[in-house]
């Protein structure tokens, strides 16, 4: 019995040291807490990329420009080309009537006067009889040597065969022709000046039928003619009489082997001023094709309104069939109203028995022109 108080004394001493134990032991926890280890992340950590600076726009390329147009070795003589031509504004003043030359029995023969470019031109005008209207006819002549030459010279039998049938008519002397003043032809351009500027003041004349005029050139004057056409649009029909070349390259040759065979000048006054190839050609086909290749009309066919028709003899003497055939397939090649007719036997110029034959067609031709019944 005492021993189990002792073990109770002792027991109890126990619990009272453990309750008055200093604060700065620390009690036993009661419960344990196991930190749970880290568990690896299985998303991978990657190492930071550097920032690269965006880069600096380029600046958008130029629209490169378009090539410089090489300059034209010829630009002076541009205004003789037909695109030149073409561009040009024709008729300034009025016509002059100068003085009668001959009263005919059905028309009035008159020396007229007109400005073309500033120059004095001269030339012939008949004039039916009768008030009017008038269909007008420009006629523009072939070639003579300047002496020699005068006024209604190479038009006269066509004009006044004309006129006795009703038609008015005007055939030009052309510059340094007769009372005309003297001015240079560059590549047989300025005759052709002299007739376009002559058109608006014909149209402009109080007898003169209303509308486009008609147009008959032989030999040069065919030429003229053809050249005119590609040019004007006031042309409603043209008779080319036995032409001289359309090509200028080919023209130019042509006047060479005449200039030789004539000494190279044409007697008399103008001669060695006016009328001399160096002067007409200031430059040669062969230093300049492309030029030339632009003065011809066989390259602008595609121009032509007027009806055309082309007459040549198979005996002329100095125009090749060629060369009339040349510029009939070019206005056929380009679609125009165009009819080539050759007259057996008949030389440059017509003799009695062709002009019997050729102008009575010739008046037929412009009038179902002018009335609509042509072709």
């Amino acid at each position: 019995m005492q021993r189990v108080f002792v073990l109770v004394l002792v027991g109890t001493f126990l619990l009272a040291a453990c309750a008055t134990a200093p604060n700065n032991v620390p009690a036993p926890p009661t419960s344990t807490t196991v930190p749970s280890r880290p568990t690896a992340s299985a998303t991978s950590v990657l190492e930071p990329t550097a920032t690269l600076p965006a880069p600096t726009p380029l600046p958008p390329s130029p629209t490169p420009l378009p090539p410089s147009p090489t300059p034209d070795p010829w630009a002076e003589y541009a205004p003789y080309t037909i695109a030149g031509l073409r561009d040009r504004n024709y008729g300034s003043g009025d016509i002059e009537i100068v003085r009668v030359l001959e009263e005919a029995a059905n028309f009035t023969r008159y020396l007229f006067a007109y400005d073309s470019d500033g120059l004095h031109i001269t030339g012939m005008l008949n004039r039916p009889r009768g008030d009017g209207p008038f269909p007008v006819v420009i006629l523009n002549h072939g070639y003579y040597p300047l002496d020699v030459y005068q006024t209604g010279n190479g038009t006269q039998r066509a004009a006044d065969y004309l006129a006795d049938n009703g038609f008015l008519t005007l055939s030009p002397d052309f510059r340094s022709h007769a009372g005309s003043d003297d001015a240079p032809n560059l590549f047989r351009a300025g005759h052709v000046i002299d007739t376009l500027n002559l058109i608006p003041l014909a149209q402009q004349l109080p007898e003169a039928q209303p509308g486009k005029v008609l147009m008959w050139g032989h030999s040069n004057g065919g030429a003229i003619t053809a050249k005119a056409i590609t040019v004007s649009d006031q042309i409603a029909a043209a008779l080319v009489y036995a032409p001289a070349s359309s090509s200028i390259g080919e023209d130019y040759l042509f006047r060479v082997d005449r200039s030789r065979l004539r000494g190279n000048t044409a007697p008399g006054r103008r001669s060695g001023v006016i009328d001399t190839i160096d002067i007409e050609f200031p430059v040669k086909p062969e230093e300049a094709p492309d030029l030339y290749a632009r003065l011809s009309p066989l390259n602008a066919a595609e121009h032509v309104i007027a009806r055309v028709q082309i007459i040549w003899g198979a005996n002329d003497e100095i125009v090749p069939r060629k060369w009339p055939e040349d510029l009939y397939t070019s206005l056929q090649d380009a679609g125009k109203d165009v009819e080539f007719v050759v007259y057996d036997g008949q030389p440059h110029s017509f003799n009695a028995a062709g002009n019997a034959q050729y102008l009575p067609r010739m008046v037929e031709f412009f009038r179902t022109t002018l009335d609509g019944t042509g072709p």
